[in-house]
C-alpha cells in the first residue's frame, strides 16, 4: 500500500523522535561503557566485584 503526502508528514516527527531517542540512548551507553573500562576506575571496581563474597554485619 502506498503511503500519500499527508501521512507521510505526519509520521516524520514521530520518525524522528525514534532516531534521536536511539542517538541519546547510545550516547549514555557508550559513555558509561568507556567510563567502566576507564584505567583509573579498574582497582574500584574490582574491590566492588568483590563486595558480595566479604564475610561481615549489616
Amino acid at each position: 500500500m502506498r503511503m500519500n503526502f499527508a501521512s507521510y508528514l505526519a509520521s516524520v516527527p514521530e520518525a524522528w523522535i525514534m532516531g534521536m531517542t536511539t542517538v541519546f540512548f547510545l550516547t549514555i551507553f557508550v559513555s558509561w561503557t568507556l567510563w567502566a573500562w576507564w584505567p583509573s576506575n579498574k582497582e574500584r571496581l574490582e574491590q566492588d566485584a568483590l563486595l558480595p563474597f566479604e564475610d561481615g554485619e549489616l
